[in-house]
């Protein structure tokens, strides 16, 4: 009796552990390449530890082994499901900065992607990401996020199968907001450069030998600096309430 009691304690940690554990992978803050791989495996280890006591639809143990590789395989798939989602959301702060980057002229000020896996990005996307990912732990919706790994249990029991095609269907609907959402946080700039560049095409019809376009970078610039400086706040509360509110739908009412 003691030996099975041990083994189902032991499969049942291993099983969360599946989902919990490729979720950190991906889950803002979490998974972000400046956090030490040691750091992010003993989180995911010790909040699989405090949650398997609650889990109670945990599933007998299988009794070959493409039962055991399709039961783990299902629970990791939920996992990267659930912290891929989660990185869509914060995927709309990057897809906002680069929008504004482009349309202030400084898309070519590339530095070193801190924010995302790998590769070159802006530095004001750099920024924005940054300062987005620093307000998720300022305003504890990273407890949110474990939240809603918790409740994800309520919605995708363990056992059964992952419903795929609700899972595409949801990507789909998340990275559609996020752009919307992106759109709608860079809309003052777009607005903003659309006039200058309207301008700007307007004076070269009119003085055709004229580099306008090279004359309009600074003022473009300033006027872009001013209207982040007014917005930055409004753009970083109304992204947090967008992530909140995103979130909440994984959460067991």
């Amino acid at each position: 009796m003691l030996q099975q009691f041990l083994t189902s304690q032991i499969f049942a940690f291993l099983l969360v552990f599946c989902r919990l554990g490729s979720a950190f992978v991906l889950l803002p803050g979490f998974g972000e390449i400046y956090v030490a791989v040691r750091a992010r495996l003993m989180l995911a280890l010790m909040f699989s530890l405090t949650l398997t006591p609650v889990v109670h639809n945990i599933p007998p143990v299988p009794t070959d082994a493409f039962a055991l590789m399709t039961l783990m395989g299902g629970e990791i798939l939920t996992g990267l499901f659930l912290g891929g989602l989660s990185r869509l959301l914060i995927a709309a702060m990057h897809i906002a900065a680069t929008a504004i980057a482009y349309q202030s002229s400084l898309a070519s000020a590339l530095t070193l992607d801190i924010a995302q896996f790998q590769g070159q990005d802006t530095s004001l996307g750099n920024l924005m990401s940054v300062t987005a990912v620093v307000l998720l732990f300022a305003t504890d919706l990273d407890h949110l996020m474990l939240k809603g790994l918790a409740d994800s249990y309520t919605l995708f029991v363990p056992g059964q199968f992952p419903p795929i095609a609700d899972f595409a269907q949801s990507a789909t609907q998340t990275m559609n907001g996020a752009f919307r959402m992106a759109l709608q946080l860079a809309a003052p700039n777009i607005v903003i450069g659309m006039i200058l560049y309207l301008g700007g095409g307007i004076i070269s019809r009119l003085m055709p030998t004229m580099q306008i376009f090279f004359i309009m970078m600074a003022p473009q610039l300033l006027i872009s600096f001013f209207i982040i400086m007014v917005t930055f706040s409004a753009i970083m509360l109304w992204y947090i309430n967008y992530f909140k509110d995103s979130l909440s739908v994984f959460l067991a009412p």
